[in-house]
């Protein structure tokens, strides 16, 4: 910022956007979905997020942030399947310091990491709305344990993530039939083994609780739910609306209804050529009509001229 200052009304407005983000982070790092749920926050959460500003110098604007380390204040992680490789690490550093890394593999690895899905890339571009203008920064610098120490935020790499985030899978709808559980130390979480030893994550609905889906526990059964996915367009955890039991005559199908490539890529490709005013709908109208045979890229092209 100019003359080393930051309004109230800026800060406050930092303030929330790093705390969202760092929010999904934790959630994704320790329970394995990063959208909170309704309701009140558990204190260890509330504890994990509660910086202190420590101190405000001149020159760039820069802030002293001090911040608790993740695996001081939440002490029942125990590691599993489905963990991130980097999760015994990434227990060791702060929510601030978790946030840096988000963006970080946000710019860099979108697609070679397990951790990133729709909504934290949301939370990454959404400081977008702090940014004065082109030339604008925001540097998250931690003195964590992690190998990142320094990320910067500007309109060049929220662009970047922007992208990354319009490639990313929409949650969808889909059925999945196996045999559920407790998964292994996670007691809130549950398991869908399927027939063709594909374990998937599952938490329950709003609409379910855990204690109410004990007798199903070891049943073969067809789960209804919300498939929700990673940047690298694999499942990450199936939000159960609905089970039932099925007998052995019953055998369904795995059902995963995946968006198609124009449904993924068409906004991406849009941006990517800045044509603006773009109208999904119209699109494949016009495409329709013109009858031509050329690549996405090239009638996005044709329809700019």
């Amino acid at each position: 910022m100019e003359d080393g200052k930051i309004s109230f009304s800026k800060l406050h407005k930092l303030q929330q956007k790093l705390t969202a983000l760092a929010e999904g982070a934790v959630l994704n790092l320790v329970e394995g979905r990063s959208k909170p749920g309704s309701g009140q926050k558990p204190k260890w959460l509330r504890d994990v997020l509660n910086f202190q500003l420590s101190g405000l110098e001149k020159g760039s604007t820069v802030l002293k942030v001090e911040a608790p380390e993740i695996g001081h204040i939440y002490k029942d992680k125990q590691l599993g399947f489905f963990d991130d490789p980097e999760a015994e690490l990434l227990l060791k550093e702060s929510a601030f310091g978790l946030a840096g890394y988000v963006i970080n593999k946000a710019v860099y690895e979108p697609e070679s990491t397990s951790f990133l899905d729709k909504y934290l890339l949301k939370q990454i571009t959404e400081f977008y709305k702090i940014l004065d203008n082109e030339n604008s920064e925001i540097n998250l610098i931690s003195k964590g344990r992690i190998k990142m120490k320094s990320v910067s935020i500007k309109k060049e790499t929220l662009d970047k993530v922007s992208i990354t985030e319009e490639k990313t899978r929409e949650s969808v709808k889909t059925a999945v039939s196996g045999t559920i559980d407790v998964l292994r130390n996670r007691k809130e979480q549950l398991e869908i083994l399927t027939d063709e030893a594909k374990m998937y994550r599952a938490f329950p609905g709003s609409n379910l609780n855990i204690k109410n889906l004990k007798s199903f526990f070891g049943e073969k059964v067809k789960v209804t739910g919300m498939a929700h996915f990673k940047t690298d367009g694999n499942l990450k955890y199936i939000e159960i609306l609905d089970i039932q039991s099925v007998g052995a005559e019953d055998r369904v199908a795995e059902e995963f209804t995946l968006p198609i490539f124009e449904d993924i890529d068409l906004k991406r490709l849009a941006k990517e050529q800045d044509w603006h005013g773009f109208n999904k709908k119209k699109f494949k109208q016009e495409i329709k009509d013109m009858k031509i045979e050329e690549s996405l890229e090239e009638m996005l092209e044709l329809l700019k001229e």
